[in-house]
């Protein structure tokens, strides 16, 4: 399916967490209205953090979700160009998005000690910061003292997980590109802004408490092949669980297609992570 030029499909319940246009979240429910607790996957979308992707192919895999049982909430953000997103914008967006289930919880049979936040492409790297966000230095225009949820872990499906990583596994090959979309995200490189790194890369927030899964297809050309193992390499050194999951012949949206063969996969590591 080629989700992009695919028919947007309806949520259960679009949802606003703010006052700006881009601050809401699709919510996808199961039909059984005798399921009393629903597990909930919290989605970011990818686009390499840009106003012209949204998150509308994300609804294929919010209602494959609910079929299976799995309430998702897909959350959309200010993006880098006419959504005004960027540094602290989309993070702020990323954070509140998250935080809301917990408003949303009790109307919606939502059960908060089941959570999963997930990502797709940049969305991942979205998904492992909301996991190390309670580590963020009070001098940050990130900080919170009001985190209201947590996950209990944290899968990236073909993520862009750790902006360092992505700058320096971008080179200057079929790759280059992601480095100039990490500076637009930032404003900058991280020698002109090292404190927002700090606060807004994961691999500098580690350890996390959220187990990490990350999955990606060997025929991925937007995420630099050696991301996930460097991460998990990275990640483990510190204290953290993280496993990769690498699909043969997987490409960038076959991780969120539920149509592609790989669909199976990506459920199963869903489903083992809430349990």
């Amino acid at each position: 399916m080629d989700l992009l030029s695919s028919p947007v499909l309806k949520a259960s319940k679009r949802i606003a967490y703010g006052s700006g246009p881009s601050q809401f979240g699709d919510l996808w429910l199961p039909h059984d209205q005798k399921l009393t607790s629903l597990p909930v996957v919290v989605f970011f979308h990818g686009g390499w953090w840009k106003s012209e992707y949204d998150l509308g192919y994300a609804g294929y895999l919010g209602a494959a979700l609910a079929r299976e049982g799995i309430a998702c909430w897909s959350v959309e953000y200010r993006r880098v160009g006419s959504s005004g997103g960027g540094w602290p914008n989309t993070f702020l967006d990323a954070a509140a998005g998250f935080d809301f289930i917990s408003d949303i919880a009790g109307e919606h049979r939502l059960d908060l000690s089941r959570i999963l936040v997930m990502g797709h492409s940049a969305g991942g790297h979205l998904a492992f910061w909301i996991a190390g966000r309670h580590h963020i230095k009070k001098q940050s225009e990130l900080f919170s003292t009001k985190l209201k949820a947590f996950p209990k872990a944290v899968i990236a499906l073909a993520g862009a997980v750790d902006l360092r990583l992505t700058i320096e596994l971008a080179g200057t090959g079929e790759f280059a590109q992601i480095k100039d979309n990490v500076f637009q995200l930032m404003g900058g490189d991280p020698t002109r802004f090292p404190e927002r790194y700090r606060a807004g890369n994961p691999g500098e927030l580690l350890p996390f408490s959220a187990d990490q899964i990350l999955i990606q297809g060997t025929a991925d050309d937007q995420i630099p092949p050696d991301l996930p193992s460097r991460w998990a390499d990275l990640s483990r050194k510190i204290g953290s669980k993280a496993s990769v999951r690498i699909l043969p012949g997987a490409d960038h949206f076959d991780i969120v297609d539920p149509e592609s063969g790989t669909w199976t996969t990506v459920v199963q590591e869903v489903r083992c992570a809430l349990l």
